[in-house]
């Protein structure tokens, strides 16, 4: 009897000896198989964060709150496998979810999770009509909150993003264009992207200046200025004075010229609401000279009408003299008498 008790025994030794927990199931009891923690956009602690874990086979859900320090440990008798891990909050969305994570028998695994507000992003173009207009500032205002962003190559597009939820008054401006036409307020709902596009009307330019011709101001000088969009054209003034005024900018070709003097053409672009002054000297056309100095005829031509009608003067006086002395000889005779 003796010796059956003490068989008994080691036989009970060697089954407690055989049996060993698995780490599955030390994992499933005593361990955690999904920690982690759950900060803000600004790296604080974010309780209240609901992370969950489904198994891709069973599609088994796992859940966990984050604590007021934003960690989380989600206990439990996992069945090895891959498994979803997502984290959730009203009106926000984790940076990250993963996806087929694997757990293997004892395996503990941390997962972190940044959880971002849900807002709104209004984008759009800003353009005058055909061509885009870059650094253009748009601004998003209420009584709240005010956002702004500017227009970028390579077609003026602009995004403003993290808006707060809200009704705004929203204005495109740039200098050298007309701020925005007003518009009805824009109504920015959570999660949505909504487009406004905008056109500008450009500022007119000016432009001025004075021609000059050996340094005083030249009248009379006719100034045209001219592009493919645009022609005006003006005569300076007594001064030497000309003006432009309502030009809209570009690149534009500028000519100035005047009967008697060589023309000259330039070029000059103009941006928005530029006020430029240009001014040009004049140069005499000594070859083609057409400026008259006598019955319409240039200097050359003038100067021998002159010798011309000269000699003509002297050749008639002449005639007269010797008409004279024929018909009174004793002019002549007296001439010598008084010599003598």
């Amino acid at each position: 009897m003796r010796k059956l008790s003490v068989v008994l025994l080691a036989l009970a030794l060697v089954l407690c000896s055989a049996y060993v927990p698995d780490r599955a199931s030390s994992a499933g009891v005593n361990g955690t198989d999904f920690v982690g923690s759950v900060v803000n956009e600004t790296g604080s602690a974010f309780p209240g964060v609901e992370v969950r874990a489904i198994n891709v086979t069973t599609l088994m859900t796992y859940k966990a709150t984050t604590g007021a320090d934003g960690n989380y440990t989600m206990p439990g008798n996992f069945v090895p496998g891959l498994y979803n891990v997502t984290a959730h909050f009203l009106n926000h969305s984790a940076n990250v979810s993963y996806v087929n994570v694997l757990i293997k028998s004892g395996q503990s695994v941390r997962l972190n999770f940044t959880m971002l507000e849900v807002l709104c992003k209004l984008t759009g173009y800003v353009t005058n009509g055909t061509t885009p207009i870059y650094q253009a500032t748009v601004t998003l205002i209420n009584e709240q909150r005010s956002y702004s962003n500017i227009s970028v190559n390579p077609l003026g597009r602009y995004e403003i993003s993290k808006v707060q939820p809200g009704t705004y008054t929203v204005v495109a401006s740039k200098v050298g264009y007309y701020s925005s036409d007003p518009m009805p307020p824009v109504v920015l709902v959570r999660g949505e992207t909504k487009n406004v596009d905008f056109v500008l009307q450009e500022q007119p330019a000016e432009l001025g200046g004075m021609v000059e011709y050996d340094g005083d101001g030249l009248k009379g000088v006719t100034v045209k200025l001219s592009s493919t969009l645009f022609t005006a054209e003006t005569i300076t003034d007594e001064d030497g004075n000309y003006s432009f005024s309502q030009v809209p900018s570009g690149s534009y070709t500028i000519t100035f010229s005047k009967e008697s003097f060589l023309t000259i053409t330039l070029t000059v672009g103009l941006t928005p609401f530029e006020v430029r002054e240009l001014d040009a000297e004049m140069e005499y056309d000594n070859v083609n000279n057409t400026q008259t100095f006598l019955l319409g005829l240039d200097l050359a031509h003038s100067l021998m009408i002159i010798g011309l009608t000269v000699s003509l003067m002297v050749l008639v006086i002449g005639i007269y003299v010797n008409y004279k002395i024929r018909r009174k000889p004793e002019l002549l005779d007296r001439d010598d008498s008084e010599k003598d």
